[in-house]
């Protein structure tokens, strides 16, 4: 291997995503690489891309081509794209970007360290392309992960619910659940390395199943582990959300009143045309089920405009959908097609001026619900976990509130300490307030 096998690791899309990253670098320092942060010294440039908006895709192929200036001048630079626009592009990646090495889908990352050595010890000019094993859970592997209070930790991979939208079980494969001992025991792990703040990740959380244990007896059973303080878990699809999942958001302790549950659109229309699996009132239903069990619960969710034939009537069904649910905040995108999907086989016939003004007006109307969300916690006591120093003002820190709310908080403290603080005023997006009583995290 090079000498200066030092790689550096550029990742773009979702929580998943960031997960996917710790693993690559365990992966890699567990077989004598040095990651960098400086694309400048690396003798290998991986990217870790998205494919589940066109968006995502442009940006990672726009830092792709800005590095062929830098392989003109440096040859031996071994570059690789990863994750999902690996896996739906292949080896076609290769025709349009010529400097690519190595190409590796999601479920191939095992063979990454292999991969690069070869590479690194005179294989210039061959191309490498491996798309996984389908069943992979990455069980076994020890994430690197840097500083922080949260540690992301997949419980499950892949999606079988093939919305009609959505490119996520074509890229990423059919659902597997990992063994709870494997997740109990990277908790634990997790903990000890001092990241007091879990969120478990899955496609569809609702659906991880391992023998007898569901999804609920899963987080049960996490929320027992010693030293853990908060937990929290993204994704969860409304059809299979559950009166057990609420009793757990509603049991206090460490699991925190959160919840994203992407609704998409308000329209049964749209609804059923993407292939969601729930009507507009079975959705609101379970949101009025939930705030009655969970009073003081966070919402946040997906919301999508411009999917084919919606028209504004279905629009204004959203953004009413959106107010009865009171979201917390809301991600909001408007419909790109994305190859191999069903919805791409559909004519997009929502004019291209009309889906990025109801993206507008979506956004708008978001902020406004977020806007009256945190000015009703004004004169509330609330308890934040402290992450870092503000960046904008160093006698404050920046942590997050059990909802998942972005709290400033003034005086001097370290990473992880726990603060409760009564709430004074709202600034931007976020709460401010002084600290009544702090512990030691």
């Amino acid at each position: 291997m090079s000498r200066s096998a030092k790689v550096y690791l550029d990742a773009y899309g979702c929580q998943m995503n960031v997960y996917d990253g710790e693993l690559i670098t365990g992966l890699l320092e567990a077989d004598g690489f040095t990651m960098t942060s400086h694309p400048q010294d690396a003798a290998v440039i991986l990217i870790n891309t998205c494919s589940v908006r066109e968006h995502a895709e442009q940006r990672a192929l726009g830092r792709l081509r800005s590095l062929g200036a830098l392989k003109a001048n440096r040859p031996d630079l071994v570059i690789g794209v990863l994750g999902c626009m690996a896996e739906r592009l292949g080896s076609a990646l290769k025709e349009e970007l010529s400097e690519v090495d190595l190409v590796l889908g999601p479920d191939a990352y095992r063979s990454l360290p292999h991969h690069l050595k070869a590479h690194l010890n005179g294989r210039n000019g061959c191309f490498t392309y491996s798309p996984g094993i389908p069943d992979e859970t990455y069980d076994g592997i020890r994430p690197s992960r840097r500083n922080g209070v949260n540690a992301y930790i997949a419980i499950m991979r892949g999606c079988n619910n093939f919305c009609t939208y959505c490119i996520v079980p074509y890229v990423r494969g059919r659902e597997r659940s990992r063994a709870p001992e494997e997740i109990l025991d990277e908790v634990r792990r997790a903990v000890e390395d001092g990241f007091p703040e879990i969120t478990l990740l899955g496609q569809n959380v609702n659906s991880y199943r391992w023998e007898e244990v569901d999804f609920p007896e899963l987080l049960t059973r996490v929320a027992e582990i010693p030293g853990l303080q908060r937990l929290r878990f993204l994704t969860s699809h409304p059809r299979d959300l559950n009166d057990r999942l609420i009793e757990c958001l509603s049991s206090g302790g460490v699991i925190c009143p959160s919840l994203h549950l992407p609704a998409q659109s308000g329209s049964d229309r749209i609804l059923e045309a993407m292939g969601r699996g729930y009507t507009r009132s079975e959705y609101l239903d379970k949101v009025n089920r939930l705030r009655e069990a969970v009073p003081d619960l966070s919402l946040t969710t997906d919301l999508l405009c411009g999917f084919p034939t919606e028209t504004e009537e279905d629009f204004e069904q959203t953004l009413d959908l959106m107010s009865r649910a009171r979201f917390d905040d809301a991600f909001t995108f408007k419909y790109s097609p994305r190859p191999g999907t069903a919805a791409a086989r559909m004519r997009d016939d929502v004019p291209e001026e009309v889906k990025i003004e109801r993206l507008e007006r979506m956004i708008a109307h978001a902020r406004q619900l977020a806007d009256q969300s945190r000015q009703h916690l004004i004169g509330r006591e609330t308890e934040v976990l402290l992450e870092n120093p503000s960046p904008k003002n160093a006698a404050e820190w920046t942590g997050r509130t059990t909802c998942g709310r972005i709290a400033l908080v003034p005086g001097t403290f370290r990473r992880g300490d726990l603060v409760r603080i009564k709430v004074e005023k709202v600034r931007g997006f976020s709460l401010w307030g002084k600290p009544l009583k702090s512990s030691r995290g």
